[in-house]
Order: C-alpha cells, then sequence, then structure tokens
C-alpha cells in the first residue's frame, strides 16, 4: 500500500512538470505581420520563449507590441498593428498630371500619368507605389510637325527658329509679285502632329478669270394711261422689233373698225328700205 501511494504521487508531480513546461508551436502569421528573421529561424519555443514580429513590406507601425510569450503551451496575443505607406503625391513635372484611384497615394496603388494638350507621354502611362516610393518616371514632350512645305511662285516669310515646328507654331506664307495666294497664308501645327491646313497656292493673276458683275433692276409701274408704243433705230434689233409689233397692232384695230362701218352701212341701208315699203302701201283717204 505505502508503494502504491508513493508512485502515485510522483505521477502526479511528473505530470505537473511536464504541462507546466509544455512548448508553444510556431506562430502563425496574419494580416499585414510577420516574423522577423531571427524568429523564423528558430525551431523551439519553450515556456517562456519569445517570438518578435514586424511589420510586412510596404506597412509601417502603427502602434502596439511586437513581441509574444510563451506560457503554458499558448503564445500571448499581439498587439501589434500596421498601417499601409503613403507614397504622397508624385513630384511636379512639366506638363504631366496624374490620375489617381481609390487607393489614393497609399501602398500598392496607381497613378495614371496624362500630358498637355500638345504633348505626348514618354515611358510608362501608370506608376506604382512600391514599398521605396513611386515607379519609374514618365516625361511629357511637346509634339512636332514635318518640316513646313515650300511652295511655287512664293516663301515662307516667318517660321519659328527650329527644324521642326512644335504644336501652336505658326508658319506664314506670301506670293512673288505678280501673283496672288489662293487659300490660307498660314499654316499651324496641331496637337496630333499635322498641320490645321494645306499652304496656299500661287496663281498668276492674269490666269484668273474675273466674275462678270450683273445687276437685275425690277420696276412696276402702274398708269391708267395706255402704253406707248416707241420705235427705235433704224439698225437696232430691238427697234425693228418694235415696228414690227406697232404694225401688227394697227392692222388688227383697222379690221375691226371697217368691220364696224360695214356693218352700220348695211343696217342703214335696210332700215330706208323698210321705210319706202311701208310708205307705198298706205291707203288713201
Amino acid at each position: 500500500m505505502f508503494y502504491s501511494n508513493a508512485w502515485t504521487k510522483c505521477l502526479i508531480c511528473l505530470i505537473f512538470i511536464t504541462s507546466g513546461n509544455a512548448e508553444c508551436p510556431k506562430p502563425q502569421v496574419e494580416g499585414n505581420v510577420v516574423l522577423t528573421n531571427d524568429a523564423l529561424l528558430m525551431n523551439d519555443f519553450p515556456e517562456g520563449k519569445e517570438a518578435t514580429f514586424q511589420c510586412a513590406k510596404g506597412y509601417l507601425k502603427e502602434q502596439g507590441s511586437e513581441i509574444i510569450t510563451c506560457t503554458s503551451g499558448k503564445w500571448s496575443t499581439l498587439e501589434l498593428t500596421c498601417k499601409k505607406k503613403d507614397c504622397g503625391v508624385p513630384r511636379e513635372k512639366p506638363h504631366l498630371t496624374y490620375e489617381f484611384g481609390e487607393e489614393g497615394t497609399l501602398f500598392g496603388a496607381s497613378a495614371r500619368a496624362i500630358c498637355d494638350k500638345g504633348y505626348q507621354l514618354t515611358g510608362p502611362s501608370y506608376r506604382q507605389c512600391y514599398d521605396i516610393g513611386w515607379s519609374k518616371i514618365p516625361t511629357c514632350e511637346v509634339v512636332t510637325c514635318d518640316k513646313p512645305p515650300e511652295i511655287m511662285n512664293g516663301m515662307i516669310t516667318e517660321k519659328p527658329d527650329k527644324e521642326f515646328p512644335e504644336y501652336g507654331d505658326v508658319i506664314q506664307y506670301s506670293c512673288n509679285e505678280g501673283y496672288t495666294h489662293i487659300g490660307n497664308k498660314s499654316i499651324e501645327c496641331n496637337e496630333d502632329g499635322d498641320y490645321n491646313s494645306l499652304p496656299p497656292e500661287c496663281k498668276d493673276v492674269n490666269d484668273i478669270p474675273l466674275k462678270p458683275t450683273t445687276t437685275i433692276s425690277r420696276t412696276t409701274t402702274t398708269s391708267t394711261v395706255p402704253p406707248t408704243i416707241r420705235v427705235s433705230g433704224k439698225n437696232n434689233d430691238v427697234g425693228k422689233h418694235d415696228t414690227y409689233a406697232a404694225t401688227g397692232n394697227a392692222a388688227v384695230v383697222g379690221s375691226v373698225i371697217g368691220t364696224v362701218i360695214i356693218a352700220l352701212i348695211v343696217l342703214f341701208t335696210l332700215y330706208n328700205l323698210y321705210n319706202r315699203k311701208g310708205a307705198r302701201t298706205a291707203p288713201i283717204c
């Protein structure tokens, strides 16, 4: 009986000692924190052992302790919290602006590069916010046009002092003496690298037909006086036409008058015959 009680007490003590010195499992990594390099190299985590954490790449410490402790086979609660690194607004560049997304300027965000009108982008169109800052910087270069074309019978009187005109530059033309321009006297370099129009053409002033000038006059006259037929000129075709028209009208009037006179004479003769016949047949009282 004595030996049985002694073994029981020893077993209880052994269990107590073993449980009190239980090792912790390897710490689990969650969220935006990671174990330090020293903690990653550790394989055993006995009672009282500490493990150190740090913020993940692209994150900065916000608050709390980085250390946890193994106690009775369990790790203490990690109090470290981290936040995303802010790359800030990229430095200003001439004729270059940025368009940001929902993430703004925080780690992992992207920004679209936009050039002003008349400028073209050289380099990446997007910049990324990394742990060390923004990625490669693009630039905006001015748009250029081809050499201004020469013209026949004319010359360039004004142009920029450069081989290739840039956006907004204007080239002026003029024609030689005795020639006149057809089209615009100047052309301008556009934002797409083309000129806004073709250069003018210089034409000989003697080869350009003059436009006839026509004047149309309309006159309306109201009068109660009969129209007068006017005959003009012996050798004028218009006068001849008027003469023929007047002669035709006179013939028509004369024919009508003659017909009326004959009708009156016939009526007068019939009337006299009727009166004479009546006088012969009257009774004598």
